[in-house]
């Protein structure tokens, strides 16, 4: 009696294959995937096993044979150079160089690099362009669009799955984990969704000091994944959602650990996505009652309304000081505020008003912190644009009658008025909130902001007018403390801009605080604790690098000095300073 055989017919289903099960074959599901819930998807397409007939042939005369091992090698392969042994030492040098560069980098020094390295890097840089002229128009895409392979491990993505979440998603609330872990553990997964992965890996990676190694692997993969949408036919997967979560998370990465230019340029692709869903009206025609019944719906349509809210903030705060023009204004928008964060995770569904009523009942209600700094985001704006343009803006929640005065009246008040709600001690918990931290340095902004506004109008104020801004400058110089307890990983990859603010604030009117009896707060020492702040912030946002630069420098007390300024950004390596840090210093 023959036994049965052990292997059975068929081919095994690619789960069983990843988690190295032995399948049974069963169709159209068998029992792993069935008691799993996974997808069974068996490949019929599988190449057979072991290398191709010339393979090996085709290896050697690619690398290219040193002369000393070409002893079996056919005469072909026996002129050619070491191609790989060429390539291994050209990467050592350049990884001993990286390698002091970074150690140096730690130290506080920046070394200029010898003229002879530069020389070989340029004619590296030539006959890599040579080589990549003379290649075939097919090894051009793919070395172009193909991403890199990371082969990370289970335990890791598991890792930074759990440092997104817990470090960047507290300032970039936008996405549902429950529906993220859903699609993240399936075999497969379309562009977009593995384009928004990488971009998550990448700052959960830069968000921890382990991994930071990873980081740079991880955002040049996630661009790659992400700009290989470009290249399909169908233009649903560059213009969905996952597309534009994806880049809008590449802009907070190129942000914080690149250059500001880079970084608004990248913001336009996420914002036209943003524009070619419309995302910006998707309460406008569906019902909203009965969105409110079902959870999914809720869900996804509330992840999309965080995503737009995400983007609207991200293109204020990147034009607030240059003046830029938006490109997601306030005028078409029809959507709702973000509901809270609790909520949105648990999927409960609530309905929130628009931004215009926040703004019309300021005083009344608190709004979730994602909501606050949306509305706050919004009045800083509105109060700068006045200055930037003649004309009456069309602002939610204010009389169209008004003159640019009066409006600007308003905006003080409302500001003061939200102020009001949401000032907390410093040694509050709920300062431990990242979100709610920033909106309460926002709110003391948006007063130092809008009274710099008035003096553009009014020109010197007295003494008592001059408290409420003050005030506001030593408050973020207390908020500074928490952020500075807490890991600087989680802060706001705007809070050096606020911290500058003050700085810059108390600098120019710090001196008024001697005058008045009621306020004990001394100069330099709020200068100080500023200046802390900026030095922590230092490790993880090239912003807080800049911003500390310019405290530092001795152009600071010359504030019309403007090619000084630059001069002293630049650090001497061949960038320009960012725009955001050296026009803010002509707000006032």
């Amino acid at each position: 009696m023959t036994s049965a055989s052990r292997q059975q017919p068929g081919l095994a289903c690619e789960e069983c294959r990843k988690r190295k099960l032995r399948c049974d074959r069963q169709q159209p599901q068998c029992d792993q995937c069935e008691d799993s819930g996974a997808i069974c998807y068996v490949n019929q397409d599988r190449s057979p096993r072991g290398p191709k007939r010339g393979h090996l042939k085709a290896l050697r005369s690619r690398i290219g044979l040193c002369p000393t091992y070409t002893f079996s090698a056919p005469k072909s392969l026996i002129a050619r150079p070491a191609t790989l042994e060429s390539l291994v030492n050209r990467d050592q040098v350049g990884l001993d160089i990286n390698t002091q560069y970074i150690s140096n980098v730690e130290e506080g020094q920046f070394p200029t690099p010898p003229e002879s390295t530069i020389d070989s890097a340029k004619r590296e840089s030539r006959s890599m362009s040579r080589s990549v002229e003379e290649s075939p128009p097919n090894t051009m895409y793919f070395a172009s669009t193909l991403p890199p392979e990371l082969g990370i491990s289970g335990i890791i993505e598991s890792d930074l799955d759990q440092l997104y979440f817990d470090r960047v998603h507290p300032v970039a609330p936008m996405l549902h984990q429950g529906r993220y872990l859903a699609w993240s553990q399936q075999c497969y997964k379309a562009e977009p969704y593995a384009g928004l992965q990488a971009a998550m890996w990448a700052l959960a990676a830069a968000a921890t000091a382990h991994l930071q190694h990873m980081r740079d692997s991880l955002y040049l993969c996630a661009r790659c994944k992400l700009e290989a949408l470009d290249n399909q036919t169908d233009c649903a997967s560059s213009a969905s959602l996952q597309a534009a979560q994806g880049w809008l998370l590449v802009t907070h990465y190129e942000f914080r650990y690149m250059n500001y230019s880079r970084a608004w340029i990248t913001a336009g692709r996420a914002f036209r996505i943003i524009q070619l869903m419309k995302l910006y009206e998707i309460d406008r025609y569906h019902t909203t009652a009965l969105d409110l019944s079902f959870a999914e719906p809720w869900t996804e349509i509330e992840e999309k309304r965080r995503t737009f809210w995400l983007a609207f903030c991200l293109d204020r705060l990147l034009n607030i000081s240059d003046q830029w023009p938006l490109t997601l204004h306030e005028e078409p928008v029809w959507i709702f505020l973000p509901a809270p964060e609790s909520d949105f995770q648990h999927s409960r569904p609530v309905l929130m008003g628009s931004i215009s009523d926040a703004i019309e009942t300021s005083g009344q209600n608190v709004l979730p912190p994602f909501g606050e700094a949306i509305v706050l985001t919004a009045l800083c704006w509105h109060s700068i644009s006045l200055k930037r343009s003649p004309l009456i803006n069309k602002i939610p929640g204010l009389n169209p009658g008004m003159d640019i005065w009066e409006h600007h009246s308003r905006l003080y008040q409302i500001a003061q008025q939200r102020l009001m709600l949401l000032s907390l001690p410093p040694c509050s918990p709920k300062l431990l909130d990242p979100m709610r931290l920033f909106t309460n340095m926002l709110a003391n902004s948006a007063i130092i902001w809008i009274y710099g506004m008035t003096e553009v109008f009014r020109g010197a104020s007295n003494d008592q007018s001059i408290l409420v801004p003050l005030y506001s400058a030593c408050e973020i110089a207390s908020l500074a403390k928490p952020l500075i307890r807490s890991s600087f990983f989680k802060a706001h990859a705007f809070s050096p801009m606020l911290l500058f603010l003050s700085a810059k604030f108390l600098r120019t009117h710090g001196d008024q605080l001697r005058t008045s009896g009621s306020v004990s707060e001394d100069k330099f020492n709020t200068l100080d604790e500023l200046k802390r702040a900026l030095l922590v912030l230092q490790n993880g946002n090239n912003l807080a690098m800049n911003y500390l630069d310019l405290l530092e420098s001795d152009f600071f007390d010359e504030l019309g000095d403007f090619p000084s300024v630059q001069g002293s950004l630049s650090g001497g390596t061949g960038q320009q300073g960012s725009p955001c840090v050296m026009d803010i210093m002509n707000l006032f």
